[in-house]
C-alpha cells in the first residue's frame, strides 16, 4: 500500500494582509510593516478565498526540416482574482467590518502579503515565510448585488505591479 504523506490543512491557514509600505519585499518587517497601524487584516473580512493564478505566453519554434513544432516558455503573468469582502454601508467610518473597504480603493498602491500554512488565529511572528504581492487597486470598492441569505459585499479589482516576492521570512 503507497504512503500517503499528510499535507496542511487549507481551512484557517491563509492570512492576507493589506500592507500600504514595504521598504524591502525581501525582508518585511513585522512590527513598522506588516503590523503597523495602517496594516489592513484582510482574512476574517473576505468572503471569497485569495486566489492568485499565473499563466505563460507560449512561443513557437519551428523548422523547415521538421514536421514538429516546438514550444518555447514565454512572458509569465500573475494575476489575483477580485478580493470580495463584508463591509456595512451605514458605518463606514471607523468600524471594524468596512476596514478592506476603507483601504482597497482604486488608486491605492501597496502590498498583499500572505502567509500559508499556519493557523488564522496564530500572531504573526519573525520567520514566518510570506509571499509579497506588490499591488494596486484598479477598481472599488464596487457594491455587490445581494444575496439571499448572505451579507452585503463590495470587490476591488487587483493589479500585480511589481515582481512577486514568495517564501520570504519575516523580519524584526
Amino acid at each position: 500500500m503507497p504512503t500517503i504523506i499528510t499535507g496542511v490543512a487549507s481551512d484557517e491557514t491563509v492570512s492576507v494582509k493589506w500592507v500600504p509600505t514595504i521598504a524591502d519585499v525581501n525582508a518585511p518587517k513585522l512590527a513598522t510593516e506588516i503590523n503597523a497601524a495602517p496594516s489592513v487584516t484582510l482574512e476574517c473580512l473576505l468572503t471569497e478565498t485569495f486566489s492568485p493564478d499565473a499563466s505563460a505566453e507560449v512561443g513557437v519554434v519551428r523548422r523547415m526540416c521538421s514536421k514538429q513544432v516546438q514550444q518555447r516558455g514565454g512572458t509569465v503573468t500573475l494575476t489575483i482574482e477580485d478580493l470580495i469582502y463584508a463591509y456595512d454601508p451605514q458605518a463606514l467610518a471607523g468600524a471594524a467590518i468596512n476596514k478592506a473597504y476603507a483601504a482597497l480603493v482604486q488608486g491605492a498602491k501597496g502590498y498583499l502579503v500572505v502567509r500559508w500554512g499556519k493557523h488564522v488565529d496564530t500572531a504573526w511572528a519573525v520567520g514566518d515565510k510570506v509571499d509579497v504581492w506588490p499591488v494596486e487597486i484598479s477598481y472599488g470598492p464596487v457594491k455587490l448585488k445581494p444575496e439571499a441569505n448572505s451579507e452585503l459585499k463590495a470587490k476591488s479589482g487587483v493589479l500585480v505591479t511589481g515582481t512577486v516576492a514568495t517564501d520570504k521570512a519575516i523580519v524584526t
